[in-house]
């Protein structure tokens, strides 16, 4: 078994050489997969190909939306709510306890009006929480703060 003491710096260097560059093809392909081989084609499955011909659009009725407007009505971007539920797989729109409907009471982006919401709810500002000290024998490095 071998060991390899490091000073802090050096091992972070090692790491960070392990980094690679942004913007940088991880995966390399040979063979026929590769970029230029000449029966790629044959193996890789191309882009699919666009009808040409008319399609025919749907008779509607009066009163009806045309698929235009349905695609128009359509929104551009998917909701806050549904863009945590997909990411963090949260539902802020349930509540926790009793699983009824969330609903907005007040937004707060300054200071000021934070501070002033925590007061009407009774809960007050608080400082951040102070960092615990580094146990014993466990190395501190001075940008970590």
């Amino acid at each position: 078994m071998h060991a390899v003491l490091l000073a802090p710096l050096d091992l972070i260097a090692r790491l960070c050489a392990l980094i690679p560059p942004p913007r940088f093809h991880m995966i390399r392909y040979h063979g026929v997969l590769a970029a230029h081989a000449k029966v790629r084609p044959d193996i890789v499955p191309g882009p699919v190909a666009v009808a040409t011909e008319p399609t025919q659009i749907r008779f509607s009725f009066d009163g009806e939306a045309t698929e235009l407007e349905v695609l128009a009505k359509q929104p551009a971007r998917h909701p806050w709510a549904w863009l945590l539920q997909r990411v963090f797989a949260v539902d802020i729109m349930t509540c926790p306890r009793c699983r009824g409907a969330m609903r907005l009471v007040k937004i707060a982006n300054k200071p000021d009006d934070i501070a002033q919401v925590l007061a009407e709810l009774g809960l007050g500002p608080r400082p951040p929480p102070r960092p615990r000290p580094a146990p014993a024998g466990q190395l501190e490095l001075d940008f970590a703060a």
